[in-house]
């Protein structure tokens, strides 16, 4: 019974291992040498709001810029409101359509090196269509 329990514990410790590089890995996207780490997702809803908040944190490190993906369908963003760790807002007129599986270019941040709290977006709403999207930010690292 021991013996057992012991084997358990191994497997489950050598499977984390195995594991956890793999989650880190997804985090993380060489692209010409720069490090982009994923701050968050948000699934947003074309009817009713309008608006969505990404919560990231001080943990998350500091960042110069800051580029949109979309997954599931079309985003038409209008504006973002990066929420620093200090409270103040860096408010970016995006105005700008994230296709489906696509990245935006850059979006440089004010100042550098700076620590994100939150990034509220503003996306246009669209009535005819009753659909979501998921829309992930990523920040490039300091």
């Amino acid at each position: 019974m021991r013996i057992t329990f012991v084997g358990a514990v191994l497997t489950a410790l050598m499977c984390s291992t195995l594991v956890a590089p793999g989650a880190s890995a997804q985090r993380r996207d060489r692209d010409g040498g720069r490090d982009w780490v994923q701050l968050g997702c948000q699934q947003v809803s074309f009817r009713g709001r309008d608006h969505d908040t990404i919560r990231v944190g001080r943990r998350e490190g500091r960042f110069r810029a800051i580029r949109l993906a979309a997954r599931g369908n079309d985003v038409e963003m209008r504006r973002l409101s990066v929420i620093y760790a200090n409270g103040n807002p860096d408010d970016l007129d995006v105005q700008r359509v994230v296709r489906s599986g696509s990245k935006t270019d850059p979006i440089d941040l004010k100042g550098r090196d700076r620590a994100i709290d939150r990034i509220d977006m503003t996306y246009r709403r669209r009535d005819d269509f009753g659909g979501r999207a998921t829309v992930c930010v990523e920040g490039l690292a300091s």
